[in-house]
C-alpha cells in the first residue's frame, strides 16, 4: 500500500490553496499601500503566494502521477482517528493562541507561544527552546526600538 503519493497530493493541495488565499484575499485587503515605497508592499508577498502554488502544484502533479501507476485513490475509507487528532491538534493549538493573543500583544506572548510548541513537539533542549522563542521578539524589539530612534518607522 502506498501512502505518501496520497499524502502529498493532500499537502500539494493545502499549499496552493493557502496561496491563492493569499493572492486574492489577504494580499489585496492586507498588504497596505506606501505611494513613497520604492517598492510596492504586496510585492513580496505576492511573489511568494505564487511560489506556493507553483510547488504545490508540481507537488500535486508528481504525486497524481504515481497514485495513477501505483492505482491509489486519492481517498481513503481506512482512517485513523488517533492520527487525525495528532495532526491536527497543532492547528487547534495555534488558532486558540491567535485569539487570545487578539487580548495581549504578540511581542508578549509570542515567545511563550512558541516555547511551548516546541516544548510539545518534543524539544527538550533549553538553548534551542529560547533561541527559537526568545531571540526572535528580542531582537524585533531592539529592531524595533534602533528604527524609531533614528526616525525610519
Amino acid at each position: 500500500m502506498v501512502i505518501m503519493p496520497r499524502s502529498d497530493f493532500w499537502s500539494g493541495l493545502a499549499v496552493v490553496g493557502f496561496g491563492l488565499l493569499a493572492i486574492y484575499w489577504a494580499i489585496p485587503n492586507y498588504a497596505g499601500s506606501n505611494p513613497f515605497a520604492q517598492m510596492p508592499p504586496e510585492l513580496v508577498p505576492s511573489i511568494g503566494a505564487w511560489l506556493m502554488v507553483i510547488c504545490g502544484g508540481i507537488v500535486v502533479v508528481k504525486s497524481v502521477v504515481q497514485m495513477i501507476s501505483a492505482k491509489v485513490a486519492p481517498f481513503s475509507a481506512d482512517l485513523h482517528w488517533d492520527a487525525v487528532a495528532w495532526a491536527a491538534w497543532p492547528f487547534v493549538y495555534v488558532a486558540v493562541a491567535i485569539w487570545f493573543m487578539t487580548f495581549i500583544k504578540i511581542t508578549w506572548f509570542g515567545p511563550i507561544l512558541i516555547g511551548v510548541m516546541l516544548f510539545l513537539l518534543g524539544e527538550r533542549r533549553w538553548y534551542m527552546i529560547l533561541g527559537c522563542s526568545v531571540v526572535p521578539a528580542v531582537l524585533l524589539y531592539i529592531l524595533s526600538v534602533y528604527m524609531m530612534r533614528v526616525g525610519v518607522v
